[in-house]
């Protein structure tokens, strides 16, 4: 059996109920492939993240996606820290940021709840659409905040690494360290909920 192969049985996730396909499919790899992500595969993922509710129908949100081999992306790596290095093998790299601020001038109190929102949605539109994503929340906001294109009344909460799973010979390739994070087996809570009668 073949790294990929390993890896997808150890870490595709096995819902003990019937769930959506791309949530039982979603997992966050750590290397990706090369391969670009279509422009018609990018607008339908942002597209689920648009029509994601949002408190008083705010939309706090707004995402820079950045391509692989552009100005832009080496500007966000300077925001990524040596234990992420693993993210610059994706092809694209997605900062979510938020508005902390109402159209009125008051604090929004879920605007970082509606990211999160909106962030998942997209996850799971990327999972159906064959692209993996890995989130990095420890990367330096006061850096990325200060990036020539991110507008000063947003704040960068996360970055999101996505493409399609690496191959064989990139994990040949990879750090072995990340190999055996991703042939690394990731436990779930049996128990979330309660159900009150």
């Amino acid at each position: 059996m073949s790294i990929v192969e390993d890896i997808l049985n150890i870490r595709a996730p096995k819902p003990k109920y019937s769930v959506l396909k791309p949530i039982s499919k979603r997992f966050s790899p750590r290397i990706f492939s090369d391969e670009i992500i279509p422009t018609n595969h990018i607008q339908s993922i942002f597209e689920a993240a648009r029509w994601t509710p949002s408190g008083r129908n705010n939309q706090p949100w707004f995402f820079y996606c950045v391509k692989k081999n552009t100005t832009f992306y080496e500007e966000v790596k300077l925001c990524i820290p040596e234990r992420n290095v693993w993210a610059l093998s994706a092809p694209l790299i997605i900062m979510a940021c938020y508005n902390p601020t109402e159209p009125q001038g008051t604090p929004n109190t879920w605007a970082q709840y509606d990211l999160g929102a909106a962030v998942i949605s997209l996850i799971l539109q990327a999972q159906e659409l064959g692209y993996y994503s890995r989130q990095i929340g420890s990367f330096d906001t006061e850096k990325a905040k200060k990036l020539s294109f991110v507008e000063k009344s947003l704040l960068p909460f996360v970055l999101i690494a996505m493409g399609k799973m690496g191959s064989e010979t990139a994990y040949k390739h990879a750090d072995k360290n990340y190999v055996e994070k991703d042939l690394t087996t990731t436990g779930r809570k049996n128990i979330i909920y309660k159900v009150l009668a």
